[in-house]
C-alpha cells in the first residue's frame, strides 16, 4: 500500500478512538497555555486540576480545590489564589510566603523556582497525595535579579550559587569550564553533586579536557573519578613529568607520554599500538583490556565490533572482562 494512502487508512481507523478519548476527557480548557501545559479547567469549569502536559490517562488527574476567580498560573509548577500558593496540585504550606508578591519568572530552569519581596524558594518534586509542600529558601539570593542558567547553576547580581546553595568565589572571573570544575582569578575549584571546594592548581594554566571529568595544569592531570556508585566519587590527580604530552584518548583512558592509565590506575598497554575498542576496551598488537583488566584469552588481533553489535574476537563475545556464553 502507498504511503499516502497507508496514512489515510490509519486515520480512518484511529478516528473513533481519538474521538472516545476526547470525550472522556474530565478536563476542559487550559488555564494559561502560554505558562502552562499542567494546569486544567476541569469539564464544567468548577475547579482547577493539574495534570502533567495535560496527560491525564496516564500521568495522573489532580483536583487542586482552588479558588477559581483569583487563581493565576506562575508557570509549568506554580501557582496561586487569593488565599494560598501551589506547587504542581499541592498547597504551599501557610504562612511560608508573602502571598501579594509571590510569582515566577519565565526560563526552563526556573520553573520550580519561586520569589516574592523576600526571599528565592526552591520547591522539589513530591509524590504524596495531600501533602503540604514547605519551600527551601535560597539562602543570601536576592530575589528581583536570580536566575538559574542550568539545573545547576544560578547567580544574582552579587553571587554564584551552585545547586542554590551560594558559593565563595570572585563574582566577575568566575566560570564554570565543565561539570567538575570551575575557576576563578584566584582559585580553581572541583564541584560534584553537592560538594563544591577549593583545590590545589595553578590558575594561570589551568584547563579543562572534556566537558565532563578531566583537567590539567602545567604539572598535574585532574580528574572526577567514578568509583561505580553515583555518589561516590573523588578527586584523582596523575603528576606529568617534565616535557610529557597529555591526551585524552577518550572518557576512560587518557595518556600521559607513553604511559595509558585507566582512571589513575597504569596499564600495560604500548602506546605506538594502541587502539580504543568501544568505550572501556583498548588493546595493542599483544593484550587486550577491559578497564583496567586483562582480557587474558582475547585474542588482540581480532578483539573488536562484532557484527552483531557486541565486541569480541574471532572465538566468540565478550562482555566485561570475560568471554560471553550464552
Amino acid at each position: 500500500m502507498p504511503r499516502l494512502q497507508m496514512k489515510t487508512f490509519l486515520k480512518i481507523l484511529f478516528a473513533p478512538v481519538l474521538w472516545l478519548f476526547n470525550a472522556c476527557s474530565p478536563l476542559g480548557n487550559p488555564v494559561d497555555e502560554k505558562k502552562s501545559d499542567s494546569h486544567y479547567y476541569n469539564s464544567k469549569k468548577t475547579d482547577i486540576h493539574y495534570v502533567p502536559m495535560g496527560n491525564w490517562f496516564e500521568l495522573g488527574n489532580s483536583p487542586m480545590n482552588a479558588d477559581i476567580e483569583s487563581f493565576e498560573v506562575l508557570s509549568r509548577f506554580l501557582s496561586k489564589d487569593k488565599n494560598r500558593g501551589y506547587y504542581t496540585q499541592h498547597p504551599i504550606a501557610e504562612g511560608t510566603l508573602d502571598l501579594g508578591t509571590f510569582n515566577a519568572k519565565e526560563g526552563v530552569y526556573m520553573a520550580s523556582i519561586g520569589f516574592d519581596k523576600n526571599h528565592v524558594y526552591l520547591f522539589e518534586r513530591t509524590y504524596e497525595k495531600d501533602q503540604v509542600v514547605h519551600p527551601r529558601i535560597v539562602k543570601g539570593a536576592d530575589p528581583k535579579t536570580y536566575v538559574a542558567k542550568d539545573f545547576n547553576w544560578a547567580k544574582d547580581h552579587q553571587n554564584h550559587y551552585y545547586r542554590h546553595q551560594q558559593i565563595e568565589v570572585d563574582y566577575h572571573t568566575f566560570q564554570n569550564l565543565n561539570e567538575s570544575f570551575s575557576k576563578d582569578q584566584d582559585s580553581v575549584y572541583y564541584q560534584y553533586l553537592s560538594s563544591f571546594k577549593t583545590i590545589k592548581a595553578d590558575v594561570t594554566s589551568f584547563k579543562v579536557l572534556d566537558e565532563r571529568y578531566y583537567a590539567v595544569d602545567a604539572s598535574h592531570v585532574f580528574f572526577n573519578h567514578y568509583t561505580g556508585n553515583e555518589t561516590n566519587t573523588e578527586l584523582r590527580t596523575l603528576p606529568i613529568p617534565t616535557g610529557e604530552k597529555v591526551t585524552l584518548l577518550n572518557e576512560a583512558y587518557l595518556q600521559i607520554g607513553p604511559r595509558i592509565y585507566y582512571g589513575a590506575t597504569p596499564i600495560e598497554i604500548d602506546a605506538e599500538s594502541h587502539e580504543i575498542v568501544g568505550t572501556y576496551y583498548i588493546k595493542d598488537k599483544n593484550n587486550v583490556y577491559y578497564q583496567d583488566r586483562l582480557v587474558a584469552d582475547a585474542d588482540a588481533a581480532s578483539f573488536g565490533p562484532l557484527d552483531d553489535y557486541r565486541i569480541g574476537d574471532k572465538n566468540g563475545a565478550f562482555r566485561g572482562a570475560e568471554r560471553y556464553q550464552k
